[in-house]
């Protein structure tokens, strides 16, 4: 894999001209495309001093803030629900779509996030299960299955204790697994294997600051026009040449793929003009 480790840009035109690698290698272009976090691309890549002063605290300033961790478990056996009549050894309708465990009220959840405000992980995690064996039977063993959590809420620092502590790991996705008992019976001693990444650990394995899969908070102070800065959401940036791609552009973050056509389409318009 290609890591790059800075964006070059000419001190004198401010124009962008490649970017470097981390083995040294320079690749050379008058476009660059970020699809990385608007803070990793601006603090981390760009070079100091080559950007508005104004620009780069609202880059700095902005939320990263995030409480969701991924749990991606291999189990034995998929899970039966409580709810359904048939049992579907070989996957039902109910195993094909997203499922929603820990989200019974607005109360319940509300409960969860103001747990992890507070430095704590949610004690009744919201939980987002998708099981893409199903319908993919070339991700797993005959039997066998991959099921993937999407799991809120966990703080990026815990107010007790540390994510880099395997117990609290443990426990956390322990808790989690339990709390799929309630609306699958022995999910738990069905799992063989899983992987975690807390905040912490996407935000080092993916670039993702602050572990928010979105590059940064989907509040109105940071959407449409202010995304990723106030003047600066049409995919453009201070580094002419320079352009946003990722989910830190506008519309923001979702499976959409938009924030990435549209600065493609800018980045079109703009050779043509040239």
């Amino acid at each position: 894999m290609l890591r790059v480790s800075q964006v070059m840009v000419d001190e004198n035109t401010g124009k962008v001209q490649g970017v470097a690698l981390v083995d040294g290698t320079e690749l050379h272009s008058s476009v660059v495309l970020s699809n990385a976090t608007p803070y990793k691309t601006f603090v981390d890549l760009v070079p100091a001093n080559t950007l508005p002063e104004e620009f780069l605290c609202a880059i700095k300033t902005a939320d990263y803030s995030s409480a969701t961790t991924k749990i991606n478990v291999a189990v034995n056996a998929l899970p039966q629900f409580r709810c359904c009549k048939n049992i579907n050894p070989e996957g039902g309708p109910e195993h094909m779509g997203t499922i929603h465990i820990g989200s019974e009220s607005m109360e319940e959840i509300d409960i969860a996030y103001k747990e992890a405000a507070g430095g704590f992980s949610s004690t009744r995690p919201v939980i987002e299960m998708t099981i893409p064996s199903v319908l993919d039977k070339t991700i797993s063993p005959p039997g066998q299955h991959v099921i993937n959590l999407f799991v809120q809420y966990t703080p990026y620092k815990l107010s007790e204790g540390s994510w880099q502590d395997p117990a609290v790991r443990k426990s956390f996705a322990e808790r989690c697994f339990s709390l799929i008992d309630e609306y699958a019976p022995h999910f738990s001693s069905s799992v063989i294997g899983y992987d975690m990444l807390t905040p912490p650990d996407l935000e080092r394995e993916f670039g993702l600051t602050g572990g928010n899969i979105f590059h940064g908070a989907m509040g109105l102070d940071s959407l449409f026009l202010m995304r990723p800065a106030k003047g600066w959401s049409d995919y453009r940036t201070p580094v002419k040449g320079l352009y946003l791609c990722g989910s830190g552009a506008h519309p923001g973050g979702g499976v959409m793929g938009a924030p990435g056509r549209n600065a493609a389409a800018v980045v079109l318009d703009d050779l043509k003009a040239r």
